[in-house]
């Protein structure tokens, strides 16, 4: 089990380090799954979160941080297209998770009345994210043939 005192470790970007290239993207996926755990944790227990985005330093997951070929040395197992996907618009998604905590459980916001802009605001991020969640993870519930797992694994965290 991984302590916050081990997340500090994490919490910086690795892009100037030693490390191979194939090591640095795997330390962001770990960083970002840290995260993305950080929020889902928080929303079930209605607490707040730990891990502070302020304070962190490591770039947004992209695409390329999902191929682990070295030069001359390609991957036995290509990522599959669908996974990189879904686990990048669950970040995305996890971002706004945090918005929304910070909004109810901060203790800024027990300091002062719930306001109707931090609402409008989380409404409009969620909304903008679903006109942004491309085809084929977008669940669908009319077309059975269309559905996929990780398309309502990701709805369903929506």
């Amino acid at each position: 089990m991984i302590h916050l005192r081990s997340l500090t470790s994490l919490r910086s970007s690795v892009e100037h380090s030693q490390l191979s290239r194939a090591d640095k993207r795997l330390w962001k996926r770990i960083w970002w799954t840290l995260f993305t755990r950080d929020r889902q944790v928080a929303v079930a227990l209605g607490r707040p979160v730990h891990i502070n985005t302020d304070d962190s330093d490591v770039p947004m997951v992209a695409e390329d941080d999902f191929i682990d070929d070295e030069p001359g040395y390609p991957s036995d197992y290509p990522p599959d297209p669908l996974h990189v996907q879904f686990f990048l618009h669950h970040v995305k998604l996890c971002e706004i998770m945090g918005l929304v905590l910070s909004q109810q459980y901060s203790v800024a916001s027990k300091a002062r009345q719930q306001n109707a802009i931090d609402l409008v605001h989380s409404d409009l991020a969620l909304a903008d994210w679903m006109l942004h969640v491309p085809q084929e993870m977008r669940y669908h519930v009319e077309d059975k043939s269309r559905q996929n797992f990780w398309a309502a694994l990701l709805h369903s965290t929506y």
